[in-house]
């Protein structure tokens, strides 16, 4: 899990019903996998909901009753560094995630193992959205928030250049 609940998560310790959705980041290569396990689980209609590149979507989403569900899709540089592509001032751009994006280990809420991403991919997300301002500019006292509290809980003594994602047009033709 990424975006607000994994925030939540991993801030407070405890889920809420009043997210509007669940935010799963999964590496693009396991989509295959992941819509065949997630169509078990009465997800069995997934459109496409945000495609920065052509024929290359970001974000799938998906209903079962009243719990959304959204797939991101991460990508893989020749180098092996994860990123998220998306569309900024008319052309892709990608924001890079750090390289224990998948490696935190998980919380334990009511005996349930929740599997988020990295406090430090959590932070790289929110800085990259805002910074590019692809789902749009940044809500006051929300983003900024949150974002706030991941820092100081997590990385209070950390320079902050580590805080913010590299991000670099992508070449897609368009």
């Amino acid at each position: 899990m990424f975006g607000s609940v994994a925030e939540a998560v991993l801030l407070d310790g405890e889920l809420s019903e009043t997210h509007g959705d669940v935010d799963v980041a999964i590496p693009r290569t396991e989509l295959g996998l992941r819509l065949g396990q997630l169509a078990v689980l009465g997800f069995d209609a997934f459109n496409v909901y945000y495609e920065p590149r052509p024929g290359l979507p970001l974000v799938y989403g998906s209903a079962r009753g009243d719990l959304a569900l959204e797939l991101s899709l991460v990508d893989f540089d020749p180098a092996g560094i994860p990123f998220f592509a998306v569309r900024t001032n008319g052309r892709a751009v990608a924001i890079s995630l750090p390289a224990d994006l998948f490696l935190w280990p998980p919380t334990v809420i009511d005996q349930v193992e929740i599997h988020t991403v990295s406090p430090l991919a959590l932070v790289h997300v929110r800085a990259g959205a805002v910074a590019t301002s692809a789902f749009g500019p940044e809500r006051p006292g929300k983003d900024d928030v949150r974002q706030a509290r991941m820092i100081d809980m997590f990385f209070r003594n950390v320079d902050r250049e580590r805080l913010r994602p590299t991000i670099t047009p992508i070449d897609d033709g368009g």
